[in-house]
This record gives C-alpha cells, sequence and structure tokens, in this order.
C-alpha cells in the first residue's frame, strides 16, 4: 500500500510538468488531497489535543479531506464547548455539504448561541435539499430577525415550492430586510 502511494505521489509530480494546463491543475489538486490524506491522523491528534489557535487551524485543514475520519471529526466539534471551534465546524460542515452532517447540523439549531444557529441555517441551505424545507419554515416562526432571514436566504436555495405560502407571508413583515428576503427567495423558488 506504501509503495501504491509512493508510485501514485511520484507519477502526479512527474504531471506537473504536462504540457496541458488542465492537466497540471488536476495533477496538483490530487496531490493536495493526498497530501491531506496522509496527514489526517495527524490532523486528528492536533485537533483533539491542541490548544484553541491550533484546533481552529486543524478544523479548516480537515475541511479538505474528503474521508469519513474528517467528517467525524468535524461533527464532533459541532458539540463543543467553546463556540468559535463550533462555528468553525458548522462551516466547514456546511461548505463540504457531506450529507452525514446534515442531522447535526440541524441539532445546532437549538445551539444556546445565536450565531452558531445563524450558521447552522446557512450551512443547511447550502444541502440544496429540499427535504430540509420544513425545518426552514419552522425557523420562519423566530422572532429574530437574523435568524429569519438566514431561514428566507436558505429556503431560497432549497427551490422548494412548499416554502411559498410561509415566504408570502413574510411580504408583509414588519422589518423591511425581512420583506426583501422574502421577496428575494419567492423569485429563487421552482413554479
Amino acid at each position: 500500500m506504501e509503495t501504491l502511494s509512493k508510485n501514485r505521489r511520484e507519477s502526479l509530480i512527474r504531471l506537473l510538468k504536462d504540457p496541458d494546463e488542465s492537466v497540471r491543475k488536476s495533477a496538483a489538486d490530487a496531490l493536495e488531497k493526498l497530501e491531506g490524506k496522509a496527514n489526517l491522523e495527524a490532523l486528528i491528534e492536533i485537533y483533539s489535543h491542541g490548544d484553541k489557535k491550533t484546533r481552529l487551524q486543524a478544523i479548516y485543514a480537515l475541511a479538505k479531506i474528503s474521508d469519513s475520519a474528517a467528517s467525524e471529526t468535524l461533527v464532533n466539534a459541532l458539540s463543543g464547548e467553546d463556540e468559535d471551534i463550533r462555528s468553525a465546524a458548522v462551516r466547514v460542515l456546511g461548505q463540504r455539504r457531506d450529507r452525514s452532517a446534515i442531522a447535526p447540523l440541524i441539532e445546532r439549531l437549538d445551539d444556546p448561541s445565536m450565531t452558531i444557529r445563524t450558521l447552522a441555517i446557512e450551512a443547511l441551505g447550502n444541502f440544496e435539499d429540499k427535504r430540509l424545507t420544513p425545518t426552514m419554515i419552522e425557523v420562519l416562526k423566530s422572532p429574530n430577525k437574523y435568524l429569519l432571514i438566514s431561514a428566507i436566504e436558505a429556503l431560497g436555495r432549497l427551490r422548494s415550492q412548499e416554502a411559498e405560502p410561509a415566504l408570502m407571508q413574510l411580504l408583509s413583515h414588519a422589518e423591511p430586510e425581512v420583506r426583501r428576503a422574502a421577496a428575494a427567495a419567492l423569485g429563487e423558488l421552482e413554479l
């Protein structure tokens, strides 16, 4: 296995000199992934035992690694005590769109931190999964303007017709930002 990885790495390094730019870029991207996977165990260790700054760096490094162990570490970070760590994990999981993170991100909608709840809504909207529509519609009951706007924007990205009645009601909301977001989201829904 180690020889295979070494041969793969050497072959990709040779491709960095390919005359075609797209081949060179693909080789560079593949090398970056291989390096990340080779460092996965170390990154998990750093996350587990590092100080806050190091743990944050590890989270952002894990974002680039497509591996179940990386995903598991990121999901575990969602329930940590430090809000900055949870925030970073929510952002990264939303960017990765790893389906195994949907349920843990939904759990963060009850986080004590308004920031985490807002980020979780935004992250869930990135999945563009219409099955999340009822969850986002439920968030529309929030009195918090920022949660409300995030949920409206997420509903726009989800594009589900099921959101239309709830969004229509928000067109008469007292806050202009909410009305603006609702109008924009209605334009994103499927016909």
